[in-house]
């Protein structure tokens, strides 16, 4: 099953903008289970150059366009405050990596 990694960062000086947008999103889009694992819902961290956030989803099989469709109208909501950046990758495990090149897995 693949992972949806979103990473945000964005200045300082814009927490309480982003902290009231961000509840304004968890309410419009609450994590749909059905979709996947919520692994780490947010998680935090600061640099001298802001905040950054990170969000790890663990996909359904079967699951990957909707979950990223799901992540994705989470951050446009996001777009609207002028210094809030993000993206979005889906990275897949090793199986996944190994069988897409032809390579059977040990074990």
């Amino acid at each position: 099953m693949p992972y949806i990694i979103t990473t945000g960062w964005y200045p300082t000086d814009l927490e309480k903008e982003i902290t009231e947008k961000y509840f304004e999103v968890v309410k419009q889009f609450p994590f749909d289970s059905s979709l996947g694992k919520n692994t780490i819902p947010v998680a935090i961290t600061t640099n001298k150059n802001g905040v950054k956030i990170l969000s790890v989803m663990e996909v359904k099989k079967g699951k990957l366009e909707d979950a990223l469709t799901w992540s994705s109208k989470r951050m446009v909501l996001l777009q609207s405050i002028k210094g809030w950046e993000y993206k979005v990758r889906v990275w897949t495990t090793i199986g996944e990596a190994l069988e897409l090149s032809g390579i059977n897995s040990p074990g």
